[in-house]
């Protein structure tokens, strides 16, 4: 049987219903399958969830041999996104999404575990604005006659950490696998890849659930790729028309100024401080870590607006340097990105988090 679904993150859902296309995503009413959602996902219709965010994925307990995953790819157009997932804890596996992507096949009795993550989209297809082209629509899951869902674990619905990475393409994953598998007709989708992306892995490191928000090109205040507009109009929509919902991570880190390095540095300043605001706002409760930019963009301007924002009294803000733990392409490749992850996942440990 098909199972249809849409979730509030990590919660346990229980009820249908659909209120109409202007609902809110904070609004959002669960059907009734046990499915935890971390990420940026459009949860409003109980029928689909939808994300344009690479790193967003769900877990899912199940019982049964096989599994398989349905998409909806009517506003989708080539390359299609590409999608990772595992089994357990066996391999990660990797596919282009399709109508039917069947997950495994010959799983032993008892339960199971499924996890499940977008991998890579096409920063340059629309995805922020209708048709979101450049989108995942997941629609549900096949089982075999005699499976069905479980209840999820309890370290999905109640995480210890909840991050979330706020950032630009490095953020996203674009160009990790750069040169090699897909170059070509289906080139982005396959070199991006939010899985071995350093925030996706510094996550992991941190035992702790997250959300990857990324767009290419952007910046604090100009829009890029994809027709996504600038951090500070993006921040509060998962994109046009639905905004964001009521996620309170525990951190969240910042990492943007790349896309902004020709920018005068006073007036960048004055534009992080606004970014910073606008965070704090959302997540009044969260430690905030603003990165300095891999390559170093920006770093006095963020330095200081993080100095600031300490002296007015906001000391759950913290700036992380990362002087000297990157030289090489604008874009970190898949063995770069877990050096970043391993050092990230020190600093926060060590200068935000604490003992």
């Amino acid at each position: 049987m098909t199972t249809p679904l849409c979730a509030v993150f990590c919660v346990i859902l229980t009820i249908a219903a659909f209120v109409g296309d202007d609902l809110k995503a904070a609004d959002a009413v669960p059907i009734m399958n046990p499915i935890a959602f971390s990420g940026r996902w459009d949860l409003r219709s109980p029928a689909r969830a939808i994300t344009v965010n690479s790193g967003s994925y769900f877990r899912v307990r199940f019982s049964g041999p096989s599994i398989t995953a349905n998409f909806d790819l009517s506003l989708n157009k080539e390359p299609f996104p590409t999608i990772a997932w595992r089994i357990d804890e066996g391999d990660w596996k990797e596919s282009e999404i399709a109508g039917k992507v069947g997950l495994t096949d010959g799983l032993p009795n008892g339960s199971h575990t499924l996890w499940l993550m977008v991998r890579g989209l096409d920063e340059h297809q629309n995805r922020w604005t209708t048709p979101l082209v450049g989108s995942v629509t997941f629609i549900g899951l096949d089982l075999p006659k005699g499976g069905k869902l479980l209840p999820p674990l309890e370290a999905w619905t109640k995480p210890a950490l909840k991050l979330e990475f706020l950032g630009d393409s490095i953020t996203e994953g674009v160009l990790v696998q750069a040169g090699g598998r897909g170059v070509g007709k289906n080139s982005w989708p396959w070199q991006t890849d939010a899985l071995h992306s350093y925030a996706c892995r510094t996550a992991m490191l941190l035992s702790a659930a997250w959300r990857q928000v990324g767009f290419g090109a952007t910046g604090i205040n100009h829009g890029g790729s994809g027709g996504a507009l600038s951090a500070l109009k993006t921040f509060d929509y998962f994109y046009q028309g639905c905004p964001r919902d009521g996620w309170q991570p525990d951190v969240v880190v910042i990492n943007q100024g790349t896309n902004d390095a020709g920018a005068p540095s006073e007036a960048y300043a004055l534009l992080y401080a606004k970014y910073l605001a606008l965070v704090r706002q959302a997540y009044p409760k969260a430690k905030i870590a603003a990165v300095r930019p891999f390559g170093g963009a920006q770093a006095a301007s963020i330095s200081q607006e993080v100095s600031k924002a300490r002296e007015k009294g906001d000391h759950a803000v913290y700036y992380i340097d990362t002087t000297g733990w990157y030289s090489g392409p604008l874009h970190p490749g898949a063995a770069a990105s877990i050096g970043l992850a391993d050092k990230l996942a020190a600093a926060l440990k060590s200068e935000v988090l604490g003992p």
